[in-house]
């Protein structure tokens, strides 16, 4: 008796729908639950003492000088730090989509709180569902949703570059800039018909990017694209080579006008807003920056080893276990730097493979991808051809778009149908799920810090103090180029390069300040009135040096003093004691240890 199988029917548009709100829904709630796992503390703001305190602090700077009328422009040349000199902020670590998030929190809430916690969440939630987006058309839903989490929580760099150099791991934009690249590549070349209303996306990103760190972070975007764009211009030119160019655009955007008004004009305002808010401020620190000649400052060379790149995330073997870089002899910054993952170099390995007869497909990420791993900031600077890379001091960096690339990679690849080819897929996902937990478990190992109750009560009392500005003592002024080490401006470096930054909690000016990049003219000031050597380590003043200070801390209105109390001699502290009083208030600053208070006498 023959079996009558029941007639199948092709799923309805609605179950489609529900389907892919279901997946987009499902890794969204994903990303947000480990990303939270990853933060661990939403009480208060983030602060370790170290560069994490830098982009809260970015953020509060932002928030006093920006003015946004009659376009976005920063105060930047004021006496805020090396009060009471002054100096051009230019070099602030800036992300302007974080700061203009932080700015808005910092005003709508009256002060200071734990608005880079959320940024953060909501950074990787935009990575992982817009990659998915994308992707899942072209894709299917498993494999762009497996990339969706490959380029935000799996992305083992940026996981630990969060909190402490926020300013590289916070790449929504880039990821999805270049994934929507790679997408319209991947459709000419394959004559599917890309709509204006993409078209217009795929700009909007680019100048969303801009709301990110320009020499680590957007710059990549725009490599990829100025990387991208040849072939398209190639390809289109060879399919359109006799087309009237003025008619087929016009009518391309004519009909595609008419086909989705409103998706068009949703387009033109993304990137209106987007050029508005971004364009002015990257144009003005741009400019600001190339001012300065940094070239009589050298360079530091700090780089990647290209081998990390098989590096795995296994126990005992992972770069967090075994010092490599005394032996591939490299400047190691962080966990995860230059590794992305074994299982996804294998993968894009084996997609490269099988795209490997489509040069123009591969091409531009094979190519960005040596421009990357090659860099050498002063033997090999690959990277230094474009603008944007100018102030780029360290290739490691580059880690955070290596899974995106090497994702691109790994797209087309397809399940074999051979039995023995499938043990070793199966092998590849089992190591992919076990450096997901080894990277993860490793992540978590570490907590994020945040201020403790008993700072921000030390900062409150502060900010109520008559007089607008601080002296840190001893204070730090330094560049993360070197530039006042050997001047003798920064003699603790470790414990006091973010101590500026809790000024952000106690609203004053304040005399030191660390940058990423300064210029040797801009401490010229400090030098030309001695402060080095008022800064020596463990020096008893002098009458002349109390003169000197009792003179510069009442003609410039100081509220007191910050003496950082385990970094001098007893005798030090006691002398300061006796010469202005006991202090009125104490807490442990990050890094920096105990900080008591000094209230100025307005008669001295």
């Amino acid at each position: 008796m023959n079996q009558v199988c029941p007639p199948t029917f092709p799923p309805t548009k609605n179950t489609v729908y529900l389907t892919n709100w279901l997946w987009t829904i499902g890794l969204g709630l994903i990303t947000i639950g480990l990303t939270t796992w990853v933060v661990g503390d939403f009480r208060h703001p983030l602060s370790d003492g170290t560069d994490t305190d830098q982009y809260e602090y970015v953020g509060y700077f932002f928030s006093k000088n920006l003015t946004l009328w009659p376009f976005p422009h920063l105060n930047l040349t004021n006496t805020q730090t090396f009060y009471p000199y002054g100096t051009n902020q230019v070099f602030l670590d800036w992300g302007f989509e974080r700061d203009y998030w932080y700015a808005f929190c910092y005003r709508l809430a009256g002060g200071p709180g734990p608005y880079l916690q959320y940024y953060y969440v909501y950074s990787l939630v935009v990575a992982s569902v817009g990659t998915f987006i994308l992707l899942r058309a072209r894709f299917g839903l498993k494999k762009s949703f497996v990339a969706g989490l490959i380029v935000s929580v799996f992305n083992f760099y940026a996981l630990w570059k969060f909190p402490i150099h926020m300013n590289v791991c916070v790449g929504h934009w880039t990821v999805l800039c270049m994934v929507a690249t790679y997408r319209l590549l991947l459709d000419v070349l394959n004559r599917k018909t890309v709509s204006l209303v993409y078209i217009l996306l795929w700009i909007g990103l680019h100048v969303l990017v801009l709301g990110q760190e320009l020499a680590y972070v957007a710059g990549f975007a725009l490599t990829f694209t100025t990387l991208v764009f040849p072939v398209l211009a190639v390809v289109l030119f060879q399919r359109f080579r006799k087309a009237h160019w003025f008619n087929l655009a016009t009518g391309y955007v004519r009909e595609e006008f008419m086909r989705n008004k409103a998706g068009v004009l949703f387009g033109l305002l993304l990137i209106v807003i987007s050029l508005y808010l971004y364009l002015p401020l990257t144009l003005q620190v741009a400019f600001t920056a190339w001012q300065f000649d940094f070239g009589i400052v050298p360079e530091l060379p700090s780089w990647s080893h290209p081998a990390r790149l098989l590096l795995p995330h296994l126990p005992g073997i992972d770069s967090y276990s075994i010092p490599y870089q005394l032996w591939l002899r490299d400047t190691f910054e962080s966990y995860g730097q230059g590794s992305p993952g074994l299982y996804i170099v294998i993968l894009a390995g084996v997609g490269w493979w099988q795209i490997r007869h489509r040069l123009a497909l591969w091409l531009p990420i094979v190519l960005m991808l040596l421009l990357c791993v090659l860099y050498h900031p002063v033997l090999f600077p690959t990277l230094k051809v474009f603008p944007w890379f100018s102030f780029n001091r360290h290739g490691g960096r580059a880690s955070l778009i290596y899974p995106v690339l090497l994702m691109l990679l790994a797209l087309p690849v397809q399940w074999p149908s051979r039995l023995p080819s499938q043990v070793g897929y199966i092998l590849v996902v089992a190591l992919l799920v076990m450096e997901w937990y080894t990277g993860y478990s490793l992540r978590l190992s570490v907590p994020v810090k945040v201020a403790s109750e008993s700072l921000l009560r030390y900062c409150s009392i502060v900010r109520e103090q008559p007089g607008v500005a601080v002296l840190d003592w001893p204070f730090c002024t330094i560049g993360a180029n070197g530039v006042g080490d050997k001047e003798g401006l920064c003699p603790y470096y470790t414990q006091q390069n973010a101590v500026f930054t809790f000024r952000r909690f106690y609203d004053k000016s304040g005399v030191g300040q660390y940058f990423g990049r300064l210029h040797p003219d801009q401490i010229q000031p400090f030098l030309r009135d001695g402060w080095p050597r008022l800064l020596t380590p463990s020096r008893a003043f002098t009458e002349q040096d109390w003169q000197f200070l009792d003179s510069f801390l009442g003609k410039n209105n100081f509220a007191g003093i910050n003496l950082y109390t385990d970094l001098l001699t007893p005798e030090q502290v006691a002398q300061f004691y006796r010469h202005y009083g006991p202090p009125i208030a104490e807490t442990t600053f990050p890094a920096a240890g105990r900080v008591v208070f000094i209230r100025l006498s307005r008669e001295k």
